[in-house]
């Protein structure tokens, strides 16, 4: 039976910790339990009562961090606007910069289980901003496709797929998600 009920425990935290050095010295599917339990100096047994696995323990590790560093770019400018969407696209590549600079050896395994925590914090966020300014003609599929459009430019930046600035990359996507988008 797992642990309930307990989001902070002392050996909860030292279980975290050692996951984290881990990945930053190897991908995540060469961490092992035996790894983790090791480095945290714990039996499995009390990995296993906190942890179903180590991909359960790595969801509760970013369960929340999303919507965190959302809030923080946000809170200061909280409006669909080019500022805005600045905002929101600098909280994206500093979530993604921070996993690549922690874990370089898994970051690229780790981006598509962060990619779903990204995209429903971002749908959570435009759903209340654009509920919030009361524009009507924004239905779930363009905040759907704004999210992966956000999510997906600064991810073409941190894994250094385009040649780009992020300051260009941030008034090409404005420009499209604005409707200010000049055809070719």
């Amino acid at each position: 039976m797992k642990v309930q009920n307990i989001r902070s425990t002392p050996t909860r935290k030292t279980i975290v910790k050692a996951f984290t050095e881990l990945l930053r010295e190897k991908e995540i599917e060469k961490v092992t339990i035996k790894n983790i339990t090791e480095q945290a100096n714990i039996n499995r047994a009390t990995f296993y009562a906190h942890f179903e696995d180590k991909y359960q323990l790595f969801d509760e590790m970013i369960k929340d961090s999303a919507t965190n560093i959302l809030k923080k770019h946000t809170k200061e400018v909280n409006i669909w606007n080019e500022k805005g969407i600045e905002c929101l696209f600098q909280a994206i590549f500093e979530y993604l910069q921070q996993v690549k600079n922690s874990c370089p050896y898994s970051y690229q395994n780790l981006f598509p289980l962060l990619r779903v925590k990204m995209l429903n914090a971002l749908k959570k966020h435009l759903e209340s901003l654009f509920q919030k300014s009361d524009v009507s003609d924004i239905h779930e599929f363009k905040i759907l496709l704004y999210s992966r459009i956000l999510y997906d430019a600064a991810e073409l930046l941190v894994v250094e797929k385009t040649n780009l600035s992020q300051k260009k990359i941030i008034k090409e996507v404005s420009a499209l998600l604005l409707n200010k988008y000049k055809s070719m």
